[in-house]
């Protein structure tokens, strides 16, 4: 004899003929996820990224501990350098050399600096809806940097930096957009629309499967 629990209890297989049952729903979702990725991606501003990767060292001295500090040094204070290179010190230099075509502010929206926990790389990339302009920019942000640093990791006026930066990779102008990745929104919008159809056909199974139980056990 079939108990109530039982009746109630979903097995896995039960989701496959639910989805074999209602798959013009899931095919209509899918369609629809898709469609939507198609319009959010045509929709998105075309961006180009360019990146310049800079090596920082800090001076030490001719010791091997001397140097391991002087590493350690380093490291620590790379850190900090995603803040800095979003700086108006920074940036204002940059916008001025541009002729007016952006302004610090709108350039602090378009850099983004990566940095390490392991080495003194530092990676200034910047965004924009020119790919020549962006790999510009990218080298412009990156001398203005190393230029800042130069000063603040002075003890004195007169004093030599306490750590330099080099350009150790310049940026390269992008051949294809970063933004948007047409491939990544059309698959997110496939999953979507096909996990949102999934939804719909076992909400529609199960409930519809919970009214027949209902009546048969008035």
């Amino acid at each position: 004899m079939v108990t109530e629990q039982q009746e109630s209890q979903v097995h896995p297989y039960d989701y496959f003929h639910a989805l074999r049952r209602g798959w013009p729903i899931l095919v209509v979702a899918t369609i629809c996820g898709l469609l939507a990725a198609i319009a959010l991606s045509a929709l998105t501003t075309t961006q180009y990224t360019a990146t310049t990767r800079i090596y920082f060292t800090a001076s030490g001295g001719a010791k091997g501990e001397d140097l391991s500090n002087a590493a350690q040094y380093a490291l620590a204070r790379v850190q900090g350098f995603d803040a800095l290179a979003r700086s108006s010190t920074v940036l204002d230099p940059v916008a001025a050399e541009s002729g007016g075509t952006v302004s610090a502010g709108q350039l602090a929206g378009q850099v983004s600096v990566s940095t390490s926990m392991t080495t003194t790389m530092v990676d200034v990339s910047v965004a924009d809806t020119s790919a020549k302009r962006a790999a510009t920019l990218s080298e412009a942000v990156s001398t203005s940097l190393i230029k800042e640093v130069d000063v603040l990791e002075r003890p004195s006026k007169d004093s030599p930096a306490s750590m330099t930066g080099t350009i150790v990779s310049p940026a390269q102008v992008p051949s294809a957009p970063s933004s948007p990745n047409w491939t990544v929104n059309l698959l997110a919008g496939l999953v979507i629309g096909a996990m949102i159809g999934s939804g719909v056909v076992a909400t529609r199974e199960f409930s519809a499967r919970a009214r027949v139980s209902d009546r048969a056990g008035t």
